[in-house]
């Protein structure tokens, strides 16, 4: 009965084993299942962006490059201000531009700026480049800017010419169009934030045109393009009303000193690049748009550095702010344990720029900041015996009064609890005073390493010729590399240079042979030195070189002289070892004399 309880459990446990298995297959395929039918969820506006193509741009410039030229306006009376304005449908980059435009002198032509835009072409995005020049004509008369070439590309393209009319009784009375520029303050400190507004009077019929490509031109200015907003309102233009387009953002000096700021942008119909507020009654002009550069006359700032003698705890902090009483999460803590100091600011001032105090360092606590923009502290007691937080020092400047002024965060009562654990250290006990006092171990049997003098290496004589050792060595290879370039640049003359220096030891060998009258040697030798001598102008390894490769070495002349007979009568000579039948030798020592004239020749070549 034993023996079969033990098999009947044996036949349970398996069962129950194949059964969590199977139920474990069916869990994950049911799992499988769920995944594969559920899709992964995809934001709306990712999904938008995902099915919407982006249209590409071509920047390769097209076989004919429209091009225009004119005057705005053509018609000016003298004194009045017109602007030269050239148009390339190509990208700025590929433009060679010249430095100086032949002009007459009386229009006074003065370069401006320029500027590029892409436009929407089709199904692609073209770049347009613009050059826009300021004529000031002080007499009448009619001025001609002539035609003239530029590279576009790599291919000439021509500029037509534009004409410009001075005349005293001109009735157009449309001044040239241009940006206007207002500042919210034009007597700066260095690093206080700034408005300036970027308008554009409605033209004819109210006719708002948004503004593209809107640039700030000045050395020494940060421009924040989050800040930016644009919206349409009537300003005065002229003692008249216009409803005008408006384009504002937050400009930083970062430079001290007098400076001139201009804005330049273009004219894009109604192609607004982002949120706008609209009031008032305008008028939207239909229709594909017209690219225009236009820029406003330079406004001038002054910028004075901060005053000197910063205050503890300035940051760089400019405006007029206030800060709440600080508040501790408690007031009753323990050694070693965090609590939090919250601190509020207010005030008019740039708070984007806002720049936090920062931690102090002081016995008795540790102190971790916030990361920016906040502005509060974690506090870490080490030790009981402290009573107040740490102060935070800490001020700003205020541009209006030009002064320094203090917003130290003060000093907040506490009490630390240190829960029993010693303060200091305990005193040794009397039987560790009493105690065997430890011995120096005794003399070694031996002498260890013995030293020449107790100077140091750095001040040793030796220890400067080692610190050149990397430079020498930095030398040398960079002259190796040197060396190597300028070879694997000119192979023809490094063939050249080994041919020489292979054909002086062959020369040696040569006399040698002639000396001791080995004739054998001396065809030997001489075959090998006029392969050298050759094989660079092929190039070619001498060895596989032959008779009628030498031969063309020498011309026409040197083929059918005496150097063409001596070249023949040597390889023959060293030919005659491969024959069957033996060949009659001459006395090929005979030629040594010709032979030295023929290697001359060719080792001229060289």
């Amino acid at each position: 009965m034993v023996g079969c309880s033990r098999v009947v459990g044996k036949w349970l446990l398996a069962v129950r084993c194949w059964l969590l298995v199977v139920s474990s297959c069916l869990s994950l395929t049911a799992t499988f299942r769920l995944c594969a039918q559920t899709p992964v969820q995809i934001p709306p506006t990712a999904q938008a962006q995902l099915q919407v193509q982006q249209p590409p741009v071509d920047v390769s410039p097209a076989e004919t490059i429209a091009v225009t030229a004119e005057f705005d306006p053509p018609v000016v009376r003298p004194g009045e201000k017109s602007f030269y304005r050239v148009t390339v449908d190509a990208g700025e980059s590929a433009i060679q531009w010249p430095e100086i435009i032949s002009a007459p002198s009386v229009l006074n032509l003065a370069a401006v700026t320029h500027g590029e835009i892409s436009r929407m072409s089709g199904s692609r995005f073209t770049p347009l480049t613009t050059f826009l020049y300021e004529a000031g004509p002080a007499t009448a008369g009619h001025f001609t800017v002539t035609n003239f070439s530029v590279k576009v590309a790599g291919q000439a393209v021509e500029i037509p010419a534009a004409n410009l009319e001075v005349s005293t009784d001109a009735t157009n009375g449309l001044p040239a169009r241009r940006l206007r520029l207002e500042a919210s303050a034009t007597n700066l400190f260095l690093g206080q934030p700034f408005r300036i507004r970027v308008m554009l009077p409605a033209g004819n019929g109210n006719e708002i045109e948004a503004l593209r490509e809107i640039q700030l031109n000045g050395n020494g200015l940060m421009t924040d393009r989050r800040s930016q907003h644009l919206s349409v309102a009537v300003t005065s233009v002229q003692n008249a009303l216009k409803p005008t387009f408006i384009c504002e953002m937050t400009v930083t000096p970062i430079a001290a000193g007098p400076m001139k700021l201009s804005a330049q942008a273009f004219t894009a119909g109604r192609e607004f690049s982002g949120p706008i507020s609209i009031s008032g009654q305008v008028t939207i002009p239909g229709g594909p748009p017209k690219y225009v550069l236009l820029v406003s006359s330079p406004l001038a700032i002054n910028v004075r550095p901060l005053p000197a003698g910063e205050p503890a705890g300035f940051t760089g902090t400019l405006g007029k702010f206030s800060t709440d009483q600080p508040q501790l999460a408690t007031n009753r803590l323990h050694v070693g344990e965090p609590v939090r100091l919250k601190i509020s600011f207010q005030g008019a001032g740039e708070l984007a720029r806002f720049v936090p105090p920062q931690q102090p360092r002081t016995r008795g606590w540790q102190v971790i900041a916030d990361q920016p923009p906040a502005t509060g502290f974690t506090l870490i007691p080490q030790t009981d015996t402290v009573t107040n937080t740490p102060a935070i020092p800490f001020c700003a400047f205020d541009p209006a009064t030009g002064k320094y002024y203090d917003l130290t965060i003060p000093a907040l009562p506490v009490t630390v609890i240190g829960d029993g654990l010693p303060t200091t250290l305990p005193a040794f006990a009397d039987e560790n005073q009493s105690a065997t006092p430890p011995k120096l171990s005794d003399l070694a049997m031996t002498p260890g390493k013995t030293a020449a003098g107790l100077k140091p290496l750095q001040l040793r004589g030796w220890f400067v010729c080692v610190q050149l050792v990397p430079a020498i060595g930095f030398l040398a290879l960079w002259q190796w590399d040197r060396r190597r370039r300028f070879w694997e640049a000119h192979p023809d003359l490094f063939r050249r240079r080994a041919a020489t220096r292979a054909l002086r030891r062959k020369k040696r060998e040569l006399q040698n042979a002639i000396a001791g009258g080995d004739a054998a040697g001396f065809v030997r030798h001489a075959v090998d030195a006029m392969r050298i001598a050759v094989a660079p102008h092929f190039p070619a390894e001498p060895r596989a070189l032959v008779c009628t490769d030498v031969l063309a070495q020498l011309g026409d002349a040197g083929r059918s002289g005496h150097a063409g007979e001596t070249v023949r009568k040597v390889f023959a000579a060293a030919d005659a070892q491969f024959a069957i039948t033996p060949q009659t030798q001459t006395d090929l020592l005979a030629l040594a004399t010709e032979f030295e004239t023929v290697l001359k020749k060719l080792e001229e070549k060289l």
